[in-house]
């Protein structure tokens, strides 16, 4: 992109000063309409090359090429073309990319988008990023030899990304972490903090925002262990629905256990299917 970007440089460099000669000239010199035509075509090379340029850079906003076709509205196999500076959008399809990432027409196909740019569209991204309820139940393995495959409840409660993470036992809340929650491409992390306890990590699927309210899913959770409080991690169930422990036991730890039938582990992670089988199985309780 360093080449690219230099390349842009150098076109709008031409394009200023055979401007300024323009613009600079007596009227018949206005009349040779070559040299017109051949300051429109490098203006049209320099917006073609910094709009492929931009675009380059919201397909990596975006994660994939498929992702941004999509929020678009445009097939891949014509974003490729855009890409590839076979084709060139209509103005509605402009306009379109202007209005969804609040930007202008100059800065689509006359400026190089900063990082600074990028950065205030994942703030814009991120703000406008709302499935969450404000409550969810939780629901993870007890550590503690003694109490071996017992499971604890919490709650999860989210209010804008302020999260408050409370254990409970018996109805009573026996340790809370509190903190915030990040989105990244993919992921979202809660980052919480008790003073008592220490910290406590919370990882999971970005949920799709094509459903209109995160239901539940299946969560990589981290925190000191019940025995001894050394570091321990666990799968962690959330759910909208709070959740009979004792009738849905075999369900619940069936989601929860880490299963490796007798192979040696080199990484343990959630898979998107175990995701998706904690939400049907938790949107099935209704």
């Amino acid at each position: 992109m360093k080449r690219e970007l230099h390349e842009l440089i150098e076109i709008d460099e031409k394009v200023k000063s055979k401007l300024d000669f323009i613009k600079s000239s007596s009227g018949s010199a206005l009349e040779n309409v070559n040299k017109v035509k051949a300051l429109k075509n490098i203006i049209y090379e320099k917006s073609s090359k910094t709009f492929i340029y931009n675009l380059k850079k919201l397909i990596k906003l975006e994660a994939t090429q498929k992702d941004l076709a999509k929020k678009i509205g445009v097939s891949e196999d014509l974003l490729s073309k855009y890409k590839s500076g076979e084709a060139f959008p209509s103005i509605e399809t402009l306009i379109y990319i202007c209005e969804i990432y609040g930007i202008s027409m100059e800065k689509l196909i006359l400026l190089p988008l900063t990082t600074i740019d990028i950065e205030n569209m994942e703030n814009s991204l991120d703000a406008d990023f709302n499935v969450f309820e404000e409550n969810y139940y939780a629901y993870f393995l007890v550590t503690n030899i003694a109490r071996g495959g017992a499971i604890h409840e919490g709650v999860v409660e989210i209010l804008n990304k302020d999260v408050v993470f409370k254990i409970l036992a018996n109805g009573e809340v026996i340790k809370c972490f509190s903190g915030r929650y990040s989105i990244s491409d993919k992921l979202i992390s809660f980052n919480l903090y008790s003073q008592s306890e220490g910290t406590a990590c919370i990882s999971m699927i970005k949920p799709n925002v094509n459903k209109e309210r995160y239901f539940g899913g299946l969560n990589m959770l981290m925190l000191p262990s019940d025995a001894n409080s050394k570091p321990c991690v666990q799968k962690l169930l959330l759910s909208k629905i709070r959740i009979d422990r004792e009738l849905y036991y075999s369900s619940l730890k069936e989601l929860l256990n880490f299963n490796a039938e007798g192979l040696p582990l080199g990484h343990v992670k959630i898979s998107q299917w175990e995701d998706e089988a904690a939400y049907n199985f938790t949107s099935k309780l209704l």
